[in-house]
């Protein structure tokens, strides 16, 4: 990930290889040049860890921030949503975000995916520092977050308590999310947040959060056949809580190219849907992501050549541009 500071601290300044050179020979007393940028960005080479040090430490200098909501929903489970969250938070870090992951779902799967044990999170509830507290509680939205071993990722997590919050948000004992994601925008770049296969009351206050919509959906008849029925529902919320909300797009997820079936319901999706939303690529079935799970780490940080990665990246790029776009139209 080394490199892709690089670059992502080269994109933020403007800079061109021979001025990031120059800022680092500035900076550290050495005698860079293009060609060694080069090699440290395509990895071809280790990158000192000096160099390191430096560039995280200017690219997390404060600056004025204004977070992009980005809601990763289906009502639908087993559909990569967890993975396809943590990945693209993870190519927004490498581009150089600060960003704040949202686990909304009270099974914790970002939170497991993130290398919490059950105990630890059991603590985290005896402590009321998971989701339900943030909301249930009168304490800064800042106490509820913790800082992961990845540089600029934060997780606010949850867990079981979370299950009760569907009634108690319909019931209005609970602080909408909007409002409490609201006082922590200033600090962020990205809030991802990572919602249950449901569309409970939970899922419904993400969704009035959201500034963009991405909907994973496996290559599967049978979920086809279940997203006609969620966009429908989503569509319909958005028009009545969250009308600015835009959809990012669609991401195919668990495609195999060996079976035909998945070929035909990627072209269904394709034909039936592509005029509407942004198709991405698809996502390749892989044991990997699995076996990063059970290890609780990012399958990106885990695997350089992974499968999907260039899919990944591509999201987060959408993401930022559609979050200039929103920048734009409100300044």
């Amino acid at each position: 990930m080394a490199g892709e500071s690089l670059k992502g601290l080269r994109e933020e300044r403007g800079w061109s290889q021979t001025e990031l050179a120059a800022w680092l020979n500035e900076s550290l007393g050495r005698k860079y040049d293009r060609a060694q940028i080069s090699r440290w960005e395509s990895g071809s080479e280790r990158t000192p860890k000096t160099v390191v040090d430096a560039v995280e430490t200017e690219r997390s200098t404060d600056r004025p921030r204004h977070a992009t909501v980005v809601m990763c929903g289906s009502a639908k489970g087993g559909v990569s949503k967890t993975t396809s969250a943590l990945c693209i938070a993870y190519c927004l870090l490498a581009q150089g975000s600060k960003v704040l992951l949202i686990d909304c779902d009270s099974q914790g799967s970002a939170t497991v995916h993130l290398g919490y044990s059950p105990a630890q999170m059991d603590q985290m509830e005896v402590e009321r520092r998971t989701l339900y507290y943030a909301l249930a509680d009168d304490k800064p939205f800042t106490d509820y977050i913790i800082q992961t071993p990845e540089p600029r990722l934060d997780l606010l997590p949850a867990f079981m308590s979370l299950a009760d919050a569907d009634v108690e948000l319909a019931l209005g004992k609970l602080a909408p999310l909007r409002q409490r994601v609201g006082e922590v925008r200033n600090q962020y770049d990205f809030i991802v947040l990572d919602t249950a296969p449901n569309l409970g009351a939970v899922t419904v206050s993400a969704l009035e959060a959201s500034d963009l919509l991405l909907v994973p959906c496996q290559t599967e008849a049978l979920a086809l056949v279940g997203l006609r029925n969620v966009l429908h529902s989503l569509e319909n919320l958005r028009r009545r809580r969250n009308p600015g909300l835009r959809m990012l797009g669609i991401l195919p997820t668990l495609f195999s190219a060996r079976l035909t079936q998945d070929q035909a319901t990627l072209e269904d999706l394709r034909r039936g849907y592509g005029d509407r939303y942004r198709i991405f690529d698809p996502i390749p079935r892989a044991t990997v992501f699995a076996q990063a799970a059970a290890s609780g780490v990012i399958p990106l940080a885990a695997v350089k050549s992974i499968p999907g990665r260039a899919v990944f990246e591509e999201i987060a790029a959408a993401a930022r541009a559609a979050a200039k776009e929103l920048k734009a139209h409100v300044a």
